[in-house]
């Protein structure tokens, strides 16, 4: 089967995901992201809308705002497909049907392929066998100490969690920096089904060995003991008994680190901790950042240069789009200088059924 392929969001920035494919007749969306911003308009919605587009099914690769957050957008007809731990994050009500954690079944008559993708709670790779292969990775990591990340299949087309850019320091460097905030009293806001589990284990023995009080948010010590209810091969190995000794221990009634579900905190409502960030921040935190605010310190959940340019070519991949990050230069000669003449920066692509092509054999919208 050919394929179009329209990068309706998520492209040329951080943003709300949204891929259409278009294969057989059939209409496809991966992720139907929702706003990062108040007021912030989703395109993707309105691109459908303005085109009268029919869906025949949506797929979701994880709960994060960007990726999910916008399915209300959608008609309830609409087939949502995700993993079962993801669906929790769906609008009350709606009607879903289960992907495989790692596995395969068809959707829309299209065999679709799922993996670990080493991001977050029920997140999954996708993997559409159409035209010789898309490949989406919704967001990935290989470093989490929680999530495993799975190797795909062969795919033509990559579409890659590109939200780090060409930034390269590997996790262990992360967590260097991070030590030297924590003699002073922190709290953490993070997204309670992503880093903030492996954070919690690592902040459970930087606690143990420091001799700190360490409390951790009711969701997320919940999201941990849910973790402990999976099949062992969706977690790292070995990683169980550190999840079970921090559930064990009670968070301490004045705590010096504090981790919690991140809901627009801000430095004002914790007169008494340095709000240390760990990820993307909005517009009105980066300027809290310049004010001296808040501090910042990334801990990685996200692909970075070499691990993104290592997957395309595990993928054996014709053609990379990376995805969530500026497009415009100097990003572009960075791109292709990573990824050769692999990269695009064409929001639309066709992809021909044929024996697979070289590079050439691309028609570029």
């Amino acid at each position: 089967m050919s394929a179009t392929i329209t990068c309706l969001g998520g492209f040329g920035g951080k943003g709300a995901a949204a891929i259409l494919i278009e294969t057989d007749g059939k209409r496809l969306l991966l992720d139907a992201g929702g706003a990062l911003h108040p007021g912030e308009t989703l395109t993707w919605a309105q691109y459908l809308d303005e085109h009268a587009l029919d869906l025949d099914a949506v797929l979701i690769s994880h709960d994060h705002i960007d990726h999910i957050g916008g399915v209300d957008k959608l008609a309830p007809s609409v087939p949502i497909y995700c993993t079962p731990l993801v669906a929790k994050a769906l609008p009350p009500g709606r009607v879903w049907h289960a992907l495989p954690e790692r596995g395969r079944c068809q959707v829309a008559g299209v065999t679709v392929t799922t993996g670990q993708a080493g991001h977050s709670l029920g997140g999954v790779w996708l993997h559409l066998a159409v035209a010789g292969g898309i490949f989406y990775s919704g967001d990935a990591c290989f470093e989490s100490r929680v999530y495993p990340f799975d190797s795909p299949p062969p795919a033509r087309l990559a579409l890659l969690d590109a939200s780090y850019g060409a930034y390269d320091t590997p996790q262990r460097d992360c967590l260097t920096a991070i030590e030297t905030h924590l003699k002073h009293p922190l709290a953490l806001p993070v997204p309670a089904s992503g880093r903030a589990l492996e954070m919690a284990l690592w902040l459970g023995e930087e606690a143990d060995r420091r001799c700190l009080g360490l409390a951790i948010a009711p969701v997320i010590r919940a999201h941990l003991a849910t973790l402990l209810t999976l099949p062992e091969t969706l977690r790292r190995p070995g990683v169980t008994p550190a999840i079970e000794a921090l559930l064990a221990h009670p968070d301490a009634p004045h705590p010096s680190l504090y981790l919690f579900d991140d809901h627009d905190d801000t430095a004002a409502m914790w007169p008494r901790h340095r709000l240390l960030h760990t990820g993307y921040l909005t517009p009105a935190r980066c300027a809290e950042l310049a004010a001296g605010q808040i501090f910042l310190q990334r801990w990685n959940v996200h692909l970075r240069a070499s691990h993104l340019v290592a997957l395309a070519d595990d993928l054996g991949a014709d053609v990379v789009v990376p995805l969530f990050t500026s497009l415009d230069e100097p990003n572009t000669s960075v791109w292709r200088h990573l990824l050769g003449r692999r990269f695009t920066a064409q929001r639309t692509l066709s992809l021909p059924h044929s024996h697979r092509p070289s590079l050439t054999s691309w028609s570029m919208a």
